[in-house]
């Protein structure tokens, strides 16, 4: 009798720590010190280098590239919203000293999204006015207005911050994006090892009113005169939070004992 009710105590433990890790295959993980086409979808003028390195645009004017990660991510489910956490590097580089393009973004868009306008819009929207079937939120380095700006569904960005872009025009930036899915809060830091500079910026998102529950992610970047947009690096995680409590478990275990 013992016996027997040891092994379903056993079995409902096992059962219930499973049941709080259903989410774990749905969380994805990568890092990419090394770009190749099999793990991208390229749109528009976005090729990878024989370095390894993704270039978004070339040095021709006009030039519009995307690039995103070749498998849909997971923002909600059933049980909660996802989190995610992503950093990347990245060097852009004008013509000269008095023209430039319109910058870099890193954005979240519907699954299978194709090319929007270019200049501007960074190839993201069709718009410049809010348009809430778009369903994209972006983190953009502006290189026309010197700005980090956080979009959300427009260029029109709710925060931003200055940046002196043409200080470091050639430098390799390290970017940093975060999403808190508890706080709802997108935050955004860019930093220049040389000088050790840092740029932030951060605004509270609900991203479940405003992306699908599966969204590609990656990077749009646009030129208006020639300027290189090249993407170095990049990691990306994201956690489906669990809205089941430990609590209800232990105290089905304690009756049980």
């Amino acid at each position: 009798m013992a016996s027997s009710k040891f092994c379903t105590v056993l079995s409902l433990a096992l059962f219930l720590v499973l049941l709080t890790h259903a989410n774990s295959a749905n969380d994805i993980f990568f890092n990419i010190d090394r770009f190749n086409e099999t793990n991208l979808i390229l749109q528009g003028d976005a090729t990878v280098s024989s370095k390894g390195q993704l270039e978004l645009t070339d040095e021709t004017s006009d030039s519009m590239g995307r690039a995103f990660y070749s498998a849909p991510i997971q923002m909600r489910d059933s049980t909660g919203n996802a989190s995610f956490d992503t950093n990347f590097t990245f060097n852009m580089r004008p013509s000269n000293k008095v023209t430039s393009g319109y910058g870099l973004a890193f954005a979240l868009v519907p699954v299978d999204s194709q090319p929007k306008r270019k200049g501007r819009l960074l190839g993201l929207f069709n718009t410049p006015e809010n348009d809430i079937n778009a369903h994209t939120v972006a983190v953009v380095f502006d290189t026309f207005s010197n700005r980090i700006g956080i979009d959300v569904n427009s260029v029109q960005s709710i925060e931003s911050k200055s940046w002196d872009f043409r200080h470091y025009k050639g430098q390799k930036a390290e970017v940093r994006i975060t999403y808190n899915s508890s706080s709802k809060v997108l935050a955004a830091s860019l930093f220049y090892p040389s000088p050790g500079k840092r740029y932030d910026v951060s605004a509270k998102v609900e991203l479940e009113e405003v992306l699908d529950d599966w969204v590609s992610v990656g990077f749009s970047a646009t030129s208006a005169y020639k300027e290189t947009h090249d993407v170095l690096s990049w990691s990306f995680s994201s956690s489906l939070s669990d809205d089941t409590t430990s609590e209800p478990s232990n105290i089905l275990l304690n009756k049980i004992l």
